[in-house]
């Protein structure tokens, strides 16, 4: 944080406002990491937003925990531990570089899917829970403690497969990534991950997050679903294609 330029700092905060605005509408964001990733280092970066997604996600459980579908969140949560626990190894062994081309390959890969299946019809796909649970688990576990906030989206899938409500949706994938935000921060806090340069990170981002999340929770989208699936690919998209280029 300290070696950031006057404007990249603006960048930081901007980022932090909106990512967490949209995390406070909808339960789960997936912007931050990459977006971040352009001006720091993905190992401040990653344990930065493991702390503030706690926070954030028990902010809006404060309110919304009686929507919570207890029975698909305990179904997950084992197989986010171990998901979890293999991301960790990978998480220390890995140079910032390495999980920065990582992301960019994995980021630009499911912003251009998705991309290309916004305008088609929604797959009827029927697979089993004993299939669904393990296998969104462990890959949100494994992608969330490498890359930081990618874990939501796998949860949104998993969530949209069993077909809940738009509350009952939102206050699941929030008490998952909360409890996948346990999981992770022990592990951080186990190799020494939250070092000074996370410890300000986290301090600076704090008073962002609160804003962010306090928008998400007072003001509806205007996009049309279509127009905000695309919007979103296409932030994805823009996000990665310049870690790959770093």
């Amino acid at each position: 944080m300290e070696t950031l330029s006057l404007l990249q700092l603006l960048f930081f905060c901007l980022v932090i406002i909106v990512s967490y605005a949209i995390r406070g509408s909808a339960g789960f964001g997936g912007v931050t990491v990459p977006l971040l990733a352009w001006v720091m280092s993905l190992k401040t970066v990653v344990p930065m937003v493991t702390f503030l997604g706690i926070l954030s996600s028990a902010v809006i459980l404060r309110t919304e925990y009686k929507h919570i579908v207890w029975r698909d969140l305990w179904r997950v949560m084992p197989w986010c531990a171990l998901g979890a626990a293999a991301g960790l190894y990978f998480f220390k062994v890995l140079d910032a570089r390495t999980l920065a081309t990582a992301l960019g390959v994995f980021v630009t890969a499911y912003g251009l899917y998705s991309l290309w299946a916004s305008d088609r019809p929604t797959l009827k796909v029927k697979l089993p829970m004993i299939a669904i649970a393990p296998t969104a688990g462990a890959t949100a576990g494994f992608v969330g403690t490498i890359f930081g906030s990618m874990a939501g989206m796998f949860f949104a899938i998993y969530l949209d497969l069993l077909k809940h409500g738009k509350n009952e949706f939102r206050a699941t994938v929030a008490g998952i990534l909360l409890g996948l935000g346990f999981f992770r921060g022990a592990g951080y806090v186990s190799v020494g991950a939250f070092d000074r340069e996370v410890m300000i990170a986290c301090a600076v981002a704090l008073p962002m997050m609160a804003l962010g999340v306090f928008i998400g929770n007072h003001v509806h989208a205007n996009l049309a679903p279509l127009a905000f699936k695309r919007l979103v690919a296409a932030i994805l998209i823009a996000s990665g294609l310049p870690l790959l280029l770093r």
